[in-house]
């Protein structure tokens, strides 16, 4: 095939044919949520497909977990919350105590307790304070700032009448903890998570 010629003068030129671009539909764009996956969830702004995504309500907590249980969850993680190896704070108790009722997985309110220290040698419990513990199931001010010693103490707690207020019957008609304190310059926690039937305690800080 021989290459085509140069033009000559007065030659026409003929525009080239193009076919028309085909028009094709344009989808809206969709918007999605940052906090809820892709694909998950109930479009909102109409059938045409665009919208937000949302996902769908949920209580307090975990997914699927009833209002309920997300209390008792966040009570269970607030009782054991407590950091340890801290020094104490100005101004604040160097003993506390937090009484966690697990049956109803809520705190103990009302609970009836004795802060004693043993003392002539060992012989003989002194009482040093007779408290309740608060809505959050604390008593706050257990002992002064100044006024904690090395030596053995006791907390003793009247499970029986906090039982016999809800009507349930309980096996331990009282729980008593005895515990050694050997520096009185960190603050200490004793804690205790109580059934009808079964009590525990540690040591937090």
């Amino acid at each position: 095939m021989k290459p085509p010629g140069p033009l000559q003068v007065g030659t026409e030129v003929k525009p080239l044919r193009t076919r028309p671009a085909s028009r094709l539909p344009v989808a809206p764009p969709r918007v999605w949520s940052d906090t809820w996956p892709r694909g998950l969830g109930g479009a909102r702004g109409g059938s045409g497909g665009g919208g937000v995504v949302s996902p769908p309500r949920q209580p307090p907590g975990r997914p699927g977990m009833s209002s309920g249980a997300a209390l008792r969850l966040r009570t269970l993680r607030r009782h054991l919350g407590c950091p340890e190896g801290r020094g104490m704070e100005p101004g604040s108790s160097p003993l506390t105590t937090h009484v966690l009722d697990t049956a109803s997985g809520l705190p103990a309110e009302g609970l009836c307790l004795r802060l004693s220290r043993l003392e002539d040698h060992g012989q003989q419990w002194t009482e040093l304070r007779k408290s309740y513990t608060d809505p959050d199931g604390r008593c706050p001010g257990l002992l002064l700032p100044g006024q904690m010693k090395a030596g053995t103490y006791k907390l003793a707690f009247d499970t029986e009448g906090y039982w016999q207020k809800r009507g349930q019957e309980s096996f331990y008609p009282y729980v008593e903890v005895v515990f050694t304190i050997t520096n009185e310059t960190h603050k200490l926690h004793v804690p205790l998570l109580l059934s009808p039937w079964s009590y525990t305690t540690y040591r937090g800080s």
